[in-house]
């Protein structure tokens, strides 16, 4: 797993998980599920944001977005 802190570039998509919270320069997104192909992730302004709905992507497409947008692990899945 990517320790605190760490960009995303060394990271692989088997290395997302559950509860995870990435930095973007505009949002968050927090990790909610993870299955084999789809993400259920929330894309919130601030951390802890509530009432903030939840969305589906692919693995590949999320964590191509993760990449090209140079996101940054804030926190690691509990």
């Amino acid at each position: 797993m990517l320790a605190t802190g760490s960009t995303s570039r060394n990271a692989s998509p088997a290395e997302l998980a559950k509860g995870q919270l990435w930095q973007l320069s505009h949002a968050y997104i927090r990790i909610v599920e993870l299955g084999k192909r789809l993400i259920h992730y929330k894309m919130m302004s601030q951390p802890g944001e509530q009432g903030v709905r939840t969305q589906v992507s692919d693995r590949e497409t999320m964590w191509g977005y993760l990449r090209k947008r140079h996101a940054r692990l804030v926190e690691e899945s509990a």
